[in-house]
């Protein structure tokens, strides 16, 4: 099919054993810079730091909630591509207080300049469809982080609703999960 474009939308990556000295004065310092406050979660990670400049974000996650009490915890982050270089700075300064970078997931997004009412999807590995709000996922919300998991929506609509961008013709958006089996050294990436 002519016109469709495939790129990376989200990278996923895991610093090791990272200490709670270095991750209590990095929090107040990259909070305090951006105007954002760090929350406190009950389940998968304990503290959260959200950071979006409209152009860029960078989730920042620290300590598993079921983690055992340590000094030293997983901070995970979640960002584009491309707000790597945007945020480099701050993420030079976990690299330098980390014991190891692993690459843990990513979104694949398939740019599709078709309206979604005209693509046919389905798994052929008999992934459930559920849809909601117009869009469609394979497999269950459970599952959103796990290899294979997709979703299928409306990209035109969505640009238009957060005020983005504005574009001619349709466009739908086909994101699948990709996660290795086990993590992979991300020490190039960062």
């Amino acid at each position: 099919m002519e016109g469709v474009s495939v790129s990376i939308d989200r990278i996923v990556i895991d610093f090791t054993d990272v200490y709670w000295d270095f991750f209590n004065e990095f929090h107040k310092r990259i909070c305090h810079f951006y105007g954002v406050k760090m929350t406190v979660g009950e389940k998968g990670f304990q503290y959260r730091i959200k950071i979006n400049t409209g152009e860029h974000f960078l989730h920042i996650s620290y300590k598993l909630v079921i983690a055992p009490k340590t000094r030293k915890n997983t901070l995970r982050i979640e960002v584009y591509p491309k707000s790597l270089v945007y945020f480099r700075h701050w993420l030079e300064q976990i690299r330098n207080y980390a014991n190891q970078i692993l690459f843990v997931r990513c979104d694949i997004a398939f740019d599709i300049p078709v309206s979604i009412n005209d693509l046919f999807t389905m798994s052929k590995k008999g992934r459930k469809l559920r849809l909601f709000k117009g869009t469609r996922y394979y497999n269950g919300k459970h599952q959103r982080q796990e290899d294979g998991y997709c979703r299928v929506y409306d990209k035109k609509r969505q640009l238009l609703e957060i005020g983005r961008q504005k574009i001619k013709g349709e466009l739908t958006r086909m994101e699948i999960v990709y996660a290795p089996k086990v993590n992979v050294n991300a020490n190039l990436i960062i």
